[in-house]
C-alpha cells in the first residue's frame, strides 16, 4: 500500500519543516517540500495533514507485558498493552526477559519473545541476568548476536530471585565492556532498604508507608554504587524510572566524574505524588520505586527539558485494582501501575509552555525523548525513531488542538483504570502508522492481533565516541 501524507509539520531532531512524506510498502520513501510528491502510483492513498504534528512513531523503552501467571499475570498481556500503547501512538515497545534455570541467555530471550508473538506493534527485549556462571561471557555473545544488545539487572528484590549480588557487578561490567553489551539498572540499595525496614515498627504497613520502607536515599545509593563500578569498568550504565531529587543528584555527580549515565524516567514521577498513596485506593498507585514529593516531580521536569534526563518510559505494568487492593501491607501489594496509553498526552501538556495556540508544544523534544534517544541507545536508529527516506515508516500523528481529561472509563488497558484520571490535556495522537500500514485512526485502534514484529537490536550508540 502507497500513503502520501500531505502537508504536515514533520518533526526532525533539530528542527520542524512543513513537508509531504510518501509511504511506499513498509517505508519512508520519499520526504519532500509540499506538492513535490505529484506523480503518485495508482491506489495511493491521500491524507491532509494540515495543522498536524508528524513525529516518528514513539518508542516505550520499559514495559512489562504478559508478566507472571494464573492469579498472579498481570492484566495486560501482549496484544492488550501493545493496543493500549499503539492508541497513545507508541509503535515499538521494550520488554524484558527473565534468565531462566537451566536456559541459556539467548534462549531465554527466545522463549520471551515466543510470548510476545501476538503483539499489535514492534518490539524489542532487554534480557534479565541475576546469576553469574562461567559459561556467561559465551552466552552474552550469543545474545548480542540474536538482537538482544542490552541487560537488566536488578539491585533489590532478593525475595523475588532477580537481586544480582555487588560482588558480580565488577565481573559482569567488564565482560559487557568487552561484549559491548549496555546495562541496565534498577537501582534500590538492598542494604538502605533493610535498614528502612528495621527501623518501621508497623507490623503491617499501608501503602502510605512505601515511601518510607523503599526511600529515595536507597535509589540515590544503588546509583552511586552501580556508576563508580561502571567507571572503573569504562562501562556505559542506564538508570531506569529515575524518581527523585537525591538521584537525579546522584546521577550529575557521576557524570561530573566523567561516568557515561543515560537516565529514563516515567511520567508517574512527573505527574503524580506519594499523596496519592495516602488515599482510599493508595494501593492503585503502588510501583517501585515509590511516588515521591512535589519537589521531585518539578526537580525531574526541569531536568527532563534541559536535556539531563534523556528518555522517557512508562514502566507499564498493570494488575487488576481487586488484586491490587487485596493486601492491606504494601509489601504485598504487586508493584506496578498501567500507563502506555497515556504518556503522549501526557508529555504535550508537560512541553506546552502553557501559551494558547498549536505552536506552544516542543514537540522536537518529546521526539527525542519519547523516539529518536531511545532508538539511539538500544541499537534501533535510524529505522526506528526517524523520519528519514528508506527507515521503517513508523509515524505518530498528533493532534495538537485535540483536548479532554484523561479517564478510566476510556483507556484500553485491561487493568480498567488509570493513575492519571482526571488529568486535563492538549494535544493527542489521532493516526498511529506501523511500517507502512494505519494501526489507529482518529483514536481507534485498527491494527490486528500479531501485528508486531520483532526487532534486533545493533549496539547501542553509547559505546560510540560522542555518544547519541
Amino acid at each position: 500500500m502507497n500513503i502520501l501524507l500531505r502537508g504536515g509539520k514533520c518533526v526532525f531532531s533539530d528542527r520542524i519543516r512543513q513537508k509531504d512524506i510518501l509511504i511506499a510498502g513498509e517505508a519512508i520513501s520519499r520526504v519532500e517540500d509540499p506538492d513535490t510528491v505529484i506523480d503518485l502510483p495508482p491506489g495511493t492513498l491521500c491524507f491532509d495533514m494540515s495543522g498536524k504534528y508528524l513525529l516518528p512513531g514513539f518508542i516505550d523503552a520499559h514495559t512489562h507485558y504478559g508478566l507472571g501467571e494464573g492469579e498472579d499475570a498481570t492484566a495486560d498481556d501482549f496484544f492488550s498493552g501493545s493496543k493500549a500503547a499503539a492508541v497513545g501512538g507508541v509503535t515499538t515497545f521494550i520488554d524484558f526477559a527473565d534468565q531462566l534455570a537451566d536456559k541459556t541467555l539467548a534462549e531465554s530471550a527466545g522463549i520471551r519473545i515466543n510470548e510476545a508473538k501476538d503483539s499489535a506493534v514492534d518490539f524489542s527485549l532487554h534480557q534479565g541476568i541475576y546469576r553469574m556462571h562461567r559459561n556467561i561471557a559465551d552466552e552474552l555473545y550469543e545474545l548480542r548476536n540474536s538482537g538482544i544488545t542490552a541487560l537488566k539487572i536488578f539491585t533489590t528484590y532478593k525475595e523475588f530471585g532477580v537481586y544480582l549480588d555487588p560482588g558480580e557487578w565488577n565481573g559482569l561490567f567488564g565482560l559487557c565492556r568487552d561484549s559491548r553489551m549496555l546495562v541496565c539498572v534498577h537501582a534500590e540499595d538492598e542494604t538502605v532498604l533493610e535498614a528502612a525496614a528495621q527501623r518501621s515498627a508497623d507490623a503491617s504497613p499501608g501503602p502510605e508507608m512505601h515511601p518510607i520502607l523503599r526511600p529515595a536515599e536507597a535509589e540515590a545509593s544503588a546509583i552511586r554504587k552501580a556508576g563508580r563500578v561502571a567507571k572503573e569498568n569504562n562501562l556505559p550504565l542506564y538508570i531506569v524510572h529515575v524518581s527523585s531529587e537525591m538521584a537525579m543528584d546522584a546521577v550529575r555527580r557521576l557524570r561530573e566524574d566523567g561516568a557515561v549515565i543515560i537516565a529514563e524516567t516515567a511520567p508517574h514521577y512527573l505527574f503524580l505524588t506519594e499523596e496519592k498513596l495516602k488515599t482510599a485506593d493508595g494501593a492503585l498507585y503502588l510501583m517501585t520505586p515509590p511516588l515521591r514529593k512535589t519537589k521531585d516531580n518539578d526537580v525531574l521536569k526541569a531536568a527532563l527539558k534541559s536535556g539531563e534526563i534523556d528518555i522517557i518510559a512508562t514502566d507499564h505494568c498493570s494488575y487488576p485494582p481487586g488484586r491490587k487492593t487485596r493486601f492491606p501491607d504494601c509489601r504485598k501489594i504487586p508493584a506496578g501501575i498501567p500507563g502506555s496509553g497515556e504518556a503522549a498526552s501526557l508529555l504535550c501538556s508537560l512541553f506546552s509552555d502553557g501559551a494558547e495556540g498549536v505552536n506552544s508544544t516542543d514537540f522536537v523534544s518529546i521526539a527525542r525523548v519519547f523516539s529518536e534517544m531511545p532508538a539511539r541507545v538500544f541499537g534501533l536508529y535510524p529505522k526506528k525513531g526517524s523520519l528519514l527516506p528508506g527507515t521503517d515508516a513508523d509515524i505518530t500523528v498528533i493532534s495538537p488542538d485535540a483536548e479532554g481529561i484523561i479517564s478510566s472509563e476510556t483507556v484500553n488497558t485491561l487493568a480498567g483504570y488509570t493513575p492519571y484520571d482526571g488529568v486535563r490535556y492538549r494535544g493527542a495522537p489521532s493516526m498511529i502508522i506501523l511500517r507502512g500500514e494505519i494501526i489507529v485512526e482518529n483514536g481507534i485502534f485498527c491494527g490486528k492481533r500479531g501485528g508486531g514484529r520483532f526487532q534486533a537490536c545493533r549496539e547501542s550508540e553509547v559505546f560510540q565516541q560522542g555518544g547519541p
